[in-house]
């Protein structure tokens, strides 16, 4: 009879703990380029090696929750750089002249196109709604985002100078790295010509 109560015990406690040690090692994945993972990942590597899953103490949870914390906050970061950018860039859209020339109807259209909606706010209060925040965006995809949102809304903008000019020309100016005021002057009479030139075709955009 205590044979079978012990197997019972062990049987629950490997019921309750397994769950958060799978957790642990699937949030863990999205945490490589975070500096305290080699800690995290040295502990985890040490229960699985000594067997202690069902050690007392509980060796997972502490582990579970300091990994929690570490990607939420390098999650939170990472929106918030997000929504900063697309704040800034949203702004400058909304302040474009030609832009506000749009009617109701094409801004929407085009924010549907561009994919320039705000971004929902994401539940990252347990485990698990982190996870799936993970698993559906992790923290290098974010960054990508972040730095993608530039091109999207110059694309827009130039999509409704397109809409209102069908037939402007969009010039990219040639790039340098300016060293001195004489470097600054030629750069500058080199734009001017590629302008003047592209002016004779018809509306110019930048």
């Amino acid at each position: 009879m205590g044979l079978s109560k012990a197997w019972t015990k062990t049987a629950d406690d490997i019921a309750k703990r397994l769950p958060v040690w799978r957790q642990l090692n699937e949030l863990l994945r999205h945490a490589k380029a975070l500096g305290p993972h080699t800690a995290l990942k040295a502990e985890v590597d040490a229960i699985a090696a000594q067997r202690s899953l069902l050690a007392e103490p509980d060796p997972v949870r502490p582990l579970l929750d300091k990994s929690v914390d570490l990607l939420r906050q390098a999650l939170n970061a990472k929106l918030q750089a997000f929504e900063q950018t697309f704040q800034q860039q949203q702004s400058q859209l909304q302040q474009d002249a030609d832009w506000n020339k749009l009617t109701d109807a094409q801004r929407a259209d085009l924010t549907g196109k561009h994919n320039l909606s705000a971004p929902v706010a994401l539940q990252l209060g347990t485990p698990e709604q982190l996870q799936d925040a993970l698993d559906g965006c992790d923290l290098d995809h974010w960054v990508s985002k972040a730095q993608a949102l530039p091109n999207r809304f110059e694309a827009a903008r130039h999509a409704a100078v397109q809409l209102l000019k069908p037939n402007v020309v969009h010039v990219a100016l040639p790039k340098r790295t300016l060293n001195d005021e004489a470097e600054l002057q030629a750069w500058l009479a080199e734009v001017q010509a590629l302008l003047q030139a592209k002016l004779q075709q018809g509306p110019v955009a930048l």
